[in-house]
C-alpha cells in the first residue's frame, strides 16, 4: 500500500464547465498528505483547466481517442489504474463514469464513487440508460442535491447520498471590485443596470427564454443591459439570431468562455439563471457569494439555495413574462441589497467548498476501510 492513497479523478473534458470548475473549486482544499490526487481527462480540445490543475502540482493525463464512447481509450486507462496502483476512482459525468467504472472494474480499484451533477431528466435517453445499467458498480454515488438525488429513479437509493456542491467562499470574497472596466470592455452605459447569466449556450440552459425576457424589460427600462457568458455550444447561432430579431444588439453582449467569470459578475447588480434543468449551479453559489440578487427558473437543486423573495425570486420555467416582471422590481437598490446579502449569508453558512471536500474525502476512508484498504 502507497504512502499516499493515488486517487483519479475522471471528467470529460477540462473546459469551462460547471463540474470542471468544482474541482478546481475543491482542489487548494484536499488532503493531500493522505491522498494522492490524479486528474483523468477524455476530450484533448477541452483543456482549459489543465494550466491550473499543474500550477497546483496536480498530474494530469488526457486519455482521449476522439471520444469516450468509442471506448478505445479503455486500454489506456487500465494501464494507468494498474501503473498508479489507484486505489480510489472518482468520475464526474456519465460517460466518464461509465467509461470509468469499467475499468475500475477490470483493474480492482477498491473504490468506485461518481458524482451525478445534473437531474437525470436531462440526460439523452442513450446516456440515462447506459448510467442506469452500471451505476451499480459504483461503491457510492454522489448527488449534488436532493433534487438530483430524487431524478434518480429506479436504482438503489442506499448506494447514494447527497453532498451540495460548495465553492470557495473566500476565494471569490477577493475579487476585485472592477465594475468601471467591466464596463468600459463591453461599452455599457456606467447607468445601466446590468444582468449577468453564466451558462454555456447548450439547450438545457435555455438562454432564449431569458433573452425573450430581457426584450420584454427593455420595452420599460432601456437603462439596461445583459451580458450572456459560457462557452458557445449548439444554441449559440439560435440566440444571437433571438438577439437580432428582438433588435437588442447594443444591449446583449455575447462573451463566449470567460476565465475571469468572478470580476464580471461582481461587476453585475442582478445574476440570472433561465433553465430548463440543474444540480446545483457553481455560477449560481458563486454569485450568491458575491452578494447578487438571483432571479432563475424553479428547476433542479435551485430551490435547495434560493427562497422566493428571500435570496431573489424563483419563476417556472418557459414563462418569460414572469422572469422579466421580477427582473424589473430588482431596479429598486434596497431590494437588492436585502436579497444579495441574503444569499451571501446562505452560501457562507451552507455551501463552502472545504464543507464539500471533507464530505467527499471521509466517504473515500469510510469504503475503503470497508474494504481493508485504508490503515
Amino acid at each position: 500500500m502507497p504512502n499516499r492513497i493515488p486517487v483519479l479523478w475522471l471528467i470529460k473534458g477540462l473546459g469551462l464547465g460547471g463540474a470542471e470548475q468544482l474541482l478546481v473549486n475543491a482542489a487548494p482544499y484536499l488532503d493531500r498528505k493522505t491522498f494522492d490526487y490524479q486528474i483523468g481527462y477524455f476530450l484533448p480540445w477541452k483543456d482549459a483547466l489543465v494550466p491550473e490543475f499543474k500550477r497546483q502540482g496536480f498530474p494530469v493525463t488526457c486519455f482521449g481517442v476522439g471520444h469516450p464512447l468509442g471506448f478505445g481509450s479503455m486500454p489506456s486507462i487500465c494501464r494507468y489504474l494498474r501503473e498508479k496502483e489507484t486505489c480510489v476512482l472518482h468520475a464526474h459525468l456519465p460517460w466518464s463514469s461509465i467509461i470509468g467504472r469499467l475499468a475500475a472494474r477490470r483493474c480492482g480499484v477498491p473504490a468506485i464513487l461518481y458524482t451525478e451533477h445534473g437531474c437525470w431528466e436531462r440526460l439523452n435517453p442513450i446516456s440515462r440508460m447506459c448510467n442506469r445499467a452500471t451505476l451499480g458498480w459504483n461503491d457510492l454515488t454522489i448527488a449534488v442535491s436532493e433534487e438530483v438525488r430524487a431524478s434518480m429513479k429506479g436504482i438503489d437509493s442506499g448506494n447514494v447520498t447527497t453532498i451540495a456542491n460548495g465553492i470557495d467562499c473566500e476565494g471569490i470574497l477577493a475579487t476585485t471590485d472592477d465594475r468601471e472596466s467591466v464596463f468600459e470592455e463591453f461599452n455599457i452605459p456606467s447607468d445601466n443596470l446590468l444582468i449577468v447569466c453564466v451558462a454555456n449556450l447548450t439547450r438545457v440552459k435555455n438562454h432564449e427564454l431569458l433573452v425573450r425576457a430581457f426584450g420584454k424589460l427593455v420595452r420599460s427600462r432601456s437603462d439596461t443591459s445583459l451580458i450572456l457568458v459560457g462557452q458557445l455550444r449548439e444554441t449559440t447561432e439560435a440566440v444571437r439570431c433571438l438577439i437580432a430579431t428582438l433588435g437588442l444588439e447594443r444591449q446583449v453582449v455575447v462573451t463566449g468562455p470567460r476565465t475571469d467569470v468572478p470580476r464580471i459578475v461582481n461587476a453585475a447588480d442582478v445574476f440570472a439563471l433561465s433553465s430548463h434543468s440543474e444540480g446545483l449551479p457553481v455560477s449560481l453559489l458563486e454569485a450568491m457569494a458575491l452578494a447578487k440578487p438571483v432571479v432563475c427558473t424553479n428547476v433542479g437543486g435551485i430551490p435547495g439555495v434560493v427562497t422566493d423573495g428571500w435570496e431573489g425570486f424563483l419563476v417556472p420555467p418557459n414563462e418569460p413574462d414572469a422572469l422579466a416582471d421580477r427582473l424589473t422590481r430588482l431596479f429598486d437598490p434596497d431590494l437588492r441589497m436585502r436579497l444579495g446579502q441574503a444569499g451571501q449569508d446562505k452560501v457562507r453558512k451552507s455551501c463552502d467548498v472545504s464543507t464539500m471536500v471533507q464530505s467527499v474525502e471521509a466517504e473515500y476512508r469510510r469504503i475503503l476501510e470497508g474494504k481493508g484498504h485504508f490503515a
